[in-house]
């Protein structure tokens, strides 16, 4: 039976995007088989972080908790990548952010990432949820790249927006909307 797991960060919300230069507040993941069975979780805030941007939405995690219950990060990267098997499909919601965020907080350790196959959630299901740009990007081509919470409305996904932005709730949302969307041929 195949496995596969899906994995979510979250930052301080201070630095670039491209290339992702902010740094790590949470970790999650999810590992489960096809038939949608958790075989595996983990979520843990990460010390490393020495300010946190209160004023982006996003920026759940406060220095409060990085300070009482962040672990190192060697420890929380190493639980999620021991996770991972050499034959898993690797699931993420933006996975170009968090895969390249994490290579990079990666690069002083002995630790790399795998090399298995990865599928964006976000990438991959724009022309399924058809939400047309708006503003400058209007200019191009092609729907815009719908949040988590966009692909879980379109989905039928029940869903609580207000605990988006917690990598845990993240990856369950993000789970629910690989198995729905396997069902329509959507992540394969």
């Amino acid at each position: 039976m195949q496995t596969y797991i899906v994995f979510d960060l979250e930052t301080n919300g201070i630095g670039s995007f491209r290339p992702p230069s902010q740094t790590i507040t949470q970790i999650a993941f999810i590992k489960f088989n096809s038939d949608g069975e958790v075989l595996d979780q983990y979520s843990t805030v990460v010390k490393g972080a020495t300010l946190v941007n209160s004023l982006v939405p996003s920026v759940k995690i406060t220095m409060k908790q990085i300070k009482n219950e962040g672990v190192e990060p060697i420890v929380a990267y190493t639980r999620f990548l021991d996770a991972i098997d050499d034959d898993m499909i690797i699931y993420a919601h933006n996975a170009e952010f968090d895969v390249n965020l994490l290579k990079r907080a990666l690069q002083d350790t002995t630790l790399e990432f795998p090399n298995n196959k990865i599928i964006c959630t976000m990438k991959n299901s724009s022309n399924y949820c058809k939400i047309p740009k708006t503003g400058y990007a209007a200019r191009y081509g092609g729907y815009k790249w719908p949040s988590l919470s966009e692909l879980a409305a379109r989905l039928n996904i029940e869903n609580d927006n207000h605990n988006f932005h917690d990598a845990l709730y993240d990856c369950q949302i993000t789970k629910e909307c690989i198995l729905r969307g396997k069902q329509i041929g959507l992540f394969e």
